[in-house]
């Protein structure tokens, strides 16, 4: 399979891998055929891409690290708690919301248990979400990625709860925002990004009356945006106040946010947010932990299309974990870009002559101008 923009999509083509709701509910299954009626619902809902499965890259599986009916649980769990959350007044909000961590422990130890039993947990899968439930997919992507993260340091069970609970309610407390300021499609002014710094507050609030949850969870959604350096929210913390859990999710969150396109911007090159994220070692996140973060991250994602500098382009078919910036590329067009009868792969990491120029499909991606961004909330 190899990941398409919708607006090259063709009626008639097979879906590669199964789209889901924003509640973790199938809204199309894997093998579907595509309709010009289906590919204009998934564009009204603001997915920009979707995998599809062709003759030449049928065979190239784009697995998830966790299982999809635990994607699904997960979805579904954050989706009903944001409706609870949402539908509750201030006050009912202070208290503890009914089997909340029951559910969230649940759902992380199926995340735990799927990724104990991978071999690599190497991350592929582009960021596939509608507008509207960009927050619930952003909420587990960061949470795998979390959990992966605390595993290769050796966190024992307790830790990596704690750890991946507090990233899958990261950003509960977005609940108790306005929801004419989330649902915004342009950028936020600067009054409503200060009122939107205030759900890491909000978040910490809620999070910290729930039973079975513990107190470093609601630390890390409270943390999540502050920097080493003292220039992050809401009490500009510096050095080791800020807590290692809270400074792993703040990396993913980093990650996810700008690999995710906005309704303002397309989605930011993978590459470039590793190295945005490489560059802030040391100042605003420990160099360990942008590190363990790096060794889960493919560059270049398996069913990616790109283009190497002879001008031939193709498709990621394969990803040395070791070597995962020089992938195996099948080669599908020559250099003028005439289909192959008969493509052909090549491993880059013997072809040291050929490297990959850019993404084949640049309406995908938009360029990171300077590296000193500020990703949004």
């Amino acid at each position: 399979m190899r990941l398409v923009s919708l607006r090259h999509v063709q009626p008639g083509m097979k879906l590669g891998r199964t789209v889901f709701t924003d509640d973790g509910k199938v809204l199309l299954g894997a093998g579907m055929q595509l309709s010009e009626r289906l590919v204009s619902g998934l564009q009204r809902m603001g997915i920009d891409s979707i995998y599809i499965d062709d003759p030449h890259t049928s065979d190239i599986e784009v697995e998830d690290v966790i299982r999809p009916e635990t994607r699904q649980d997960a979805l579904e769990v954050i989706h009903k708690t944001v409706q609870q959350l949402r539908n509750t007044n201030k006050v009912a909000r202070r208290v503890s919301v009914k089997d909340m961590g029951m559910h969230f422990q649940q759902v992380f130890h199926k995340i735990l248990n799927d990724l104990s039993g991978a071999k690599d947990v190497m991350i592929h899968l582009a960021n596939i979400s509608s507008h509207s439930g960009a927050m619930y997919h952003h909420s587990v992507n960061v949470a795998v990625m979390a959990t992966a993260v605390g595993m290769s340091l050796g966190y024992n069970t307790t830790q990596l709860r704690d750890l991946g609970i507090g990233a899958l309610l990261h950003d509960i407390g977005k609940t108790a925002l306005p929801k004419e300021l989330l649902d915004k499609t342009d950028r936020w002014n600067e009054a409503e990004m200060e009122q939107a710094k205030e759900h890491t507050r909000l978040g910490f609030d809620i999070i910290r009356k729930q039973h079975d949850i513990s107190l470093l969870s609601a630390h890390v959604a409270f943390q999540h945006h502050e920097r080493m350096d003292g220039s992050g929210y809401p009490q500009q913390l510096q050095g080791d106040k800020f807590h290692e859990y809270a400074q792993i999710v703040a990396i993913c969150d980093v990650y996810d946010s700008l690999t995710t396109p906005r309704p303002w911007r397309k989605r930011y090159m993978p590459q470039d947010a590793l190295e945005y994220l490489l560059g802030s070692g040391g100042y605003l996140f420990q160099h360990h932990l942008v590190d363990a973060f790096r060794k889960h991250i493919a560059v270049f994602p398996l069913g990616s299309g790109v283009v190497l500098n002879n001008g031939e382009s193709g498709v990621v078919c394969k990803v040395d974990p070791e070597c995962c910036h020089r992938p195996t590329i099948r080669i599908l067009r020559d250099g003028r870009g005439n289909d192959l009868l008969t493509p052909y792969e090549v491993n880059l990491k013997y072809n040291l002559k050929l490297f990959i120029t850019q993404f084949e499909d640049e309406t995908l991606f938009t360029f990171m101008e300077s590296k000193h961004i500020a990703p949004e909330i």
